[in-house]
């Protein structure tokens, strides 16, 4: 047997001990580095090659020990603490619209967008993530082709784009919570190419960019904005494109430019945007209004207790007009004014305590891959969430998308549950997730200047 068919027969003995597939190519990667390094320190010491060999596979240890030892230590981690804080927010979404419903029309709840959810949650927890990495570009001009087709096929109905198709109905705006993932994955597929990838990227921004603006959905528009913005920036930060980072990070203003100027001609041509505008500032100006709502929120957090049920403000007479319950925007304003401040801390806290557990373990992980597709669905989580927690307190410049796994919008529920699936699927199983090594081509020049002569390689 020539030595490093040894040292290969060595590593795979160990890892049949494992029990955890997935960890095998990193561990035989590991224990054949590690059996070459010492083998290698033999040789300089005057050993030759197959005795060397054999003193390096000697000092490791036993295989099957060593085997069983890492059997204990490679196994995947379950992430208890977010699956329990997953299950609590859903419980509390499930519980509130149970509630909401039972005030006004109890017929509207019902239990199988739950079921759909929590199927579609543990189907993404279970899945492979690393399959995206294969596929990453694919992925973003599927997510992009279904959603022309959706704009395309789509239906204006109050305010919005709706895909309509039987008993299906999907808010197009939703598609603001997938494109952050989309654009994360293109930007893992063009990391090797340099400052040409980080152009690439910020083209590949504006289709999503102008697909939003054009469902009418200016929250979703933001929303996957900055997302899009902060990825990019840690993807050169990080060093992952390769460049010069200064340099890269100028780059980075090709994209937020173009959003800074779609976003002022999208206000200043939208009567609605900007009397929004207006009235988050100054509601009261405009109470009979756009600032309507605003007023309502305000007055009815004013008259809230901290715990128990508020009272209605002496300006809305016996009952309140418009019931902030009515719709998906104003859930949490609607349970702070029956049940108290209470509620809303304690939904608050729940929403703060998966932010920070998301984010630590975002930043534990060890791949791009892993790293860039749990920071994205970290991002979209995050964003929804101040976006509609300021909108709920009655000081919302954007109107609110959804409260994740918690408003009323059966799609945002099935939408927010896959993504959190595999966000959860990468803490599983994404510590011994290795990304392939795929330096960028080095091209050789034609001339070459060296010792003072001047070379011409005409293979070059």
């Amino acid at each position: 047997m020539q030595p490093f068919d040894e040292i290969k027969q060595y590593s795979k003995t160990v890892c049949e001990q494992i029990r955890w597939k997935k960890a095998h190519s990193a561990i035989e990667e590991e224990i054949e580095n590690h059996l070459c390094d010492q083998r290698d320190a033999y040789i300089s010491q005057g050993e030759d090659e197959k005795t060397a060999t054999q003193k390096a596979i000697l000092q490791m240890g036993d295989a099957v020990s060593i085997g069983m030892e890492l059997d204990r230590i490679y196994r995947p981690k379950p992430q208890w603490t977010m699956i329990t804080l997953t299950a609590v927010i859903m419980l509390t979404g499930m519980l509130s619209n149970y509630f909401i419903d039972s005030l006004y029309s109890l017929a509207r709840f019902s239990l199988a967008p739950y079921i759909i959810a929590l199927t579609v949650f543990l189907v993404c927890y279970i899945l492979d993530f690393s399959i995206l990495g294969k596929y990453a570009k694919y992925c973003y001009f599927i997510i992009l082709g279904v959603s022309v087709t959706g704009l395309l096929f789509g239906s204006p109905i109050n305010g919005g784009i709706w895909f309509l198709a039987g008993r299906l109905s999907v808010r197009l705006s939703y598609l603001s919570l997938i494109f952050p993932l989309a654009y994360s994955l293109l930007i893992y597929a063009l990391r090797y190419k340099r400052y040409k990838g980080i152009i690439l990227c910020g083209i590949a921004y504006i289709p999503f960019a102008i697909i939003l603006l054009l469902v009418s959905s200016f929250t979703g528009f933001a929303l996957f904005t900055m997302s899009a913005l902060v990825i990019l920036y840690i993807s050169i930060e990080k060093g992952w494109f390769g460049v010069d980072k200064k340099r890269g990070l100028l780059l980075v203003l090709i994209p937020a430019l173009i959003a800074v100027i779609a976003a002022i001609i999208h206000i200043t041509r939208n009567p609605h945007s900007l009397n929004r505008l207006s009235a988050a500032v100054n509601p009261y100006s405009a109470r009979d209004g756009a600032g309507y709502i605003h007023c309502l929120v305000r007055d009815l957090l004013a008259n809230c207790k901290f715990a128990g049920k508020g009272t209605i403000p002496v300006q809305y007479g016996s009952s309140v007009p418009i019931n902030p319950a009515l719709g998906t925007d104003y859930i949490l304003t609607a349970l702070t004014h029956n049940f108290g401040w209470v509620v809303f801390i304690g939904i608050s806290a729940i929403i703060l305590a998966f932010s920070i557990y998301g984010l630590y373990y975002v930043t534990k992980q060890k791949s791009v891959l892993g790293t860039i597709v749990s920071l994205s669905i970290m991002l979209t989580f995050v964003f929804q969430a101040i976006i509609y927690i300021i909108n709920n307190l009655g000081y919302g410049m954007l109107s609110a998308l959804s409260l994740p796994l918690i408003s009323y919008g059966k799609s945002a529920l099935i939408i927010n549950s896959a993504l959190i699936g595999l966000m959860l699927s990468v803490f599983r199983t994404g510590n011994v997730l290795k990304d392939n090594i795929k330096p960028p081509a080095k091209i050789n020049s034609i001339f070459l200047f060296e010792d003072g002569k001047l070379i011409i390689n005409l293979k070059g």
